[in-house]
């Protein structure tokens, strides 16, 4: 699954529709979250409609999406974004997470970051990978709050890594890479975790960051790693490395 830090209101349509997919292995159990998403796909749009007019939620949740994504249907960003809102009065987790979605990016409603991250906050209190990523996200990037606080967005990317949600870790691992949150440097969770990353789900980021931590001698090469076992490069010695300074040590976090 690939999500971008920044959509256009087309482009968080189809994240809406990419991020509903059930995933397999140890994220099996969140295969609960659309347990008949299988069929409600397979509907014409017609079908769809007429059982979610019926009240069924899971059809209002799969038609809002086809209606944010202009998948087999025009696309109406509003009236996707008025289903989301009324399942996310309801307390579903996931409508509450897509609503989130469509208010970071004003896909359908006006833009209102602050919004997004109190749906996210609710979406991640109730469990859902998602909801969790992106309310850390958002308060680790200073979204909808005055500005970022890795501290709170921790246990959050914890969370859903510990779903197996693959950004989540691959964050973790940059988080322990570059010592934010208040952690210490510490290159082998960082590998660690962009190994998590990539496991099942081929992960181009968290391969690269893997391998130049590999290439520069900082972790040991490990079977699966992507490249080769280290020949002549000796491991750094880490007692020679200044106080760490996460400001300064990765711009890609910031």
């Amino acid at each position: 699954m690939t999500l971008k830090n920044m959509f256009s209101a087309m482009a968080i349509a189809t994240c809406i529709s990419s991020c509903s997919t059930p995933r397999t292995s140890e994220e099996e159990t969140l295969m609960n979250w659309y347990p008949s998403q299988q069929y409600h796909q397979s509907l014409e749009t017609s079908a769809l409609e007429k059982e979610a007019l019926e009240g069924s939620t899971e059809a209002e949740l799969q038609f809002a999406i086809r209606l944010m994504n202009g998948d087999r249907v025009e696309q109406d960003l509003e009236r996707g974004a008025k289903i989301f809102d009324k399942l996310a009065k309801t307390g579903d987790a996931r409508a509450q997470f897509m609503l989130g979605a469509a208010y970071d990016q004003g896909a359908g409603v006006e833009r209102d970051p602050g919004q997004a991250l109190d749906l996210f906050r609710e979406s991640a209190e109730q469990g859902y990978d998602l909801g969790q990523y992106w309310y850390a996200f958002m308060l680790s990037r200073g979204r909808g709050i005055p500005e970022p606080d890795w501290k709170a967005a921790l246990p959050w990317f914890q969370k859903a890594s510990a779903q197996g949600h693959r950004l989540a870790q691959f964050s973790l691992g940059e988080i322990y890479e570059s010592c934010r949150a208040g952690l210490d440097r510490n290159f082998d969770l960082a590998a660690y975790w962009y190994r998590r990353s990539f496991s099942e789900n081929p992960n181009a980021a968290s391969q690269y960051n893997l391998l130049r931590l590999i290439d520069m001698g900082l972790v040991n090469w490990q079977d699966g790693d992507p490249g080769k076992p280290q020949t002549r490069i000796k491991m750094l010695d880490m007692s020679k490395f200044e106080p760490c300074d996460p400001d300064a040590y990765d711009p890609l976090l910031k």
